[in-house]
């Protein structure tokens, strides 16, 4: 999200000709030309290239034909053209992807750590996930983790200066080898990059934890090449029009055996290195409640949802406390941001306009919120983002919850608390996103209500913003 931005006006970000590409054309030649279909990559024409070359790379330009020579120079680990893929890592999206791949893959180790030593954005995150690449095929020196702790510190330091620091990238490339000093650093990036990925970070202490390696980035970028890119390669035009002719009697098969059934949606799964502007390597949050579904078709809205009793564990099966900051340490925490004074919200005029239920779920389901925010991220709540704020809606509370109050983590009512509670953060300065983290309520809000339009849902919950009600004359 950040990196997004901040990639369109900082040097070296997409658009910028990377060195030695300045003038190159931009249309691809008669040598590149077969192994493109429809500007997509041609498998079969990729695996079956001979190794490309240094010039057929940089006369390829930015287009998807450099994407596909720097697979087949990868393939065929061609070390003549590692000059002209480090060029490339300055290229956002699949070019710059594709020229991290293949230097992985060949095991230009020396020559990615000098060039992320002196990129700019695009350079450096392609360049770890070079590494990244490199670490799992099993191809790094012992002096890899030395080098790699070197560069966590150093994009520690970018991010105190005001910079963009990806230490979450260089500590994926640790997870990756196992590195003892892994967990350490993690903890020392949380600690002093307000803007990191918290939640990839958190990913990575879990993976080291449960199986000493980040397991799931190595299955992610040891797959073959044509699914680690299988969103960039052509179809069989044949193929495709059969799977769509086949899904669509299926579907239609589906719908004729159970009448007036809706199905429920689906948490869409996101493929490795699919979300835009992610900082991982291919890993991202689904944006959809996964644990929590819509009422059937034709179910009565509820009136009000289930809350626990006073006193009752929120929590119970998720999180403990002992799991989550050593003894004495206290979560980091941004400018402007700070813990919930929830005796101030009980008496805010946010508080007083919420109805009885609403009050109860903006309380106990607020502080467990606060609480996740704190074990999970490490983050009070004012120091969230809003896609933060969203996916800890979304992903974690859910998760957290008793099965029997889940339903109601997400309800209308509570949905309508969480909303009062951000507007009362906002108000009292005691975040540092200003009206983000509003937004954000308002973001889930529209994501529940398509999912119940989505499931043919009829006089279901009523997930209609407070703000849009008609004002009352005095």
């Amino acid at each position: 999200m950040l990196n997004n931005l901040l990639k369109r006006i900082l040097p070296g970000s997409a658009g910028t000709p990377a060195p030695g590409t300045a003038g190159t054309p931009e249309k691809a030649t008669p040598v590149t030309a077969e192994l493109l279909r429809d500007g997509k990559l041609e498998a079969t024409a990729i695996a079956a290239a001979a190794a490309p070359g240094p010039a057929a790379i940089t006369a390829a330009g930015t287009t998807p034909a450099a994407a596909a020579l720097a697979i087949a120079a990868g393939l065929t680990n061609d070390r003549t053209s590692v000059p002209a893929l480090v060029g490339l890592l300055a290229r956002d999206g699949l070019v710059g992807r594709a020229a991290g791949w293949a230097l992985g893959r060949i095991g230009a180790e020396a020559e990615i750590l000098a060039a992320i030593a002196s990129g700019g954005l695009d350079v450096r995150e392609n360049g770890y996930h070079a590494l990244a690449v490199l670490a799992a095929a099993g191809k790094a020196s012992p002096a890899l983790a030395s080098a790699l702790s070197e560069r966590v510190q150093a994009e520690i330091a970018r991010a105190k200066s005001g910079g963009t620091g990806l230490g979450e990238h260089a500590c994926r490339v640790l997870a990756v080898l196992g590195a003892k000093e892994t967990t350490e650093l993690v903890g020392e990036v949380i600690a002093n990059d307000r803007f990191c990925d918290r939640f990839e970070l958190q990913r990575l202490l879990k993976a080291i934890a449960d199986k000493g390696r980040d397991s799931e980035t190595i299955a992610a970028l040891t797959a073959p090449w044509t699914t680690v890119f299988a969103d960039h390669l052509a179809g069989d035009p044949a193929a495709e029009a059969e799977a769509k002719a086949t899904a669509k009697a299926q579907e239609s098969a589906k719908s004729a055996a159970t009448p007036g059934k809706a199905a429920a949606p689906v948490a869409k799964a996101t493929s490795p290195a699919s979300k835009p502007g992610a900082k991982g390597p291919g890993l991202s949050w689904s944006m959809g409640p996964a644990t929590v579904k819509p009422p059937a078709a034709g179910a009565p809205a509820p009136q009000s949802p289930a809350v626990p009793p006073d006193g009752a564990d929120l929590a119970a099966g998720g999180v403990a406390a002992e799991d989550a900051l050593p003894d004495g340490e206290a979560a980091p925490a941004g400018p402007g941001a700070k813990p919930v004074d929830w005796a101030a919200f009980a008496a805010s005029p946010e508080h007083a306009a919420l109805k009885p239920a609403e009050k109860q779920l903006a309380t106990q389901l607020g502080q467990l919120l606060e609480k996740l925010a704190t074990q999970q991220i490490r983050a009070h709540l004012g120091d969230l983002a809003g896609q933060e704020f969203a996916a800890l809606l979304l992903q974690v509370l859910p998760q957290a919850l008793p099965p029997q109050y889940a339903q109601a983590a997400l309800s209308p009512q509570a949905l309508n608390g969480y909303q009062a509670l951000m507007k009362f953060l906002v108000r009292t300065g005691a975040t540092s996103a200003g009206d983000e983290l509003v937004q954000a309520v308002k973001q889930v809000r529209e994501m529940m209500r398509q999912q119940l339009r989505k499931a043919g849902v009829l006089n279901g919950p009523d997930y209609s913003d407070p703000d849009d009600a008609p004002k009352v004359q005095a």
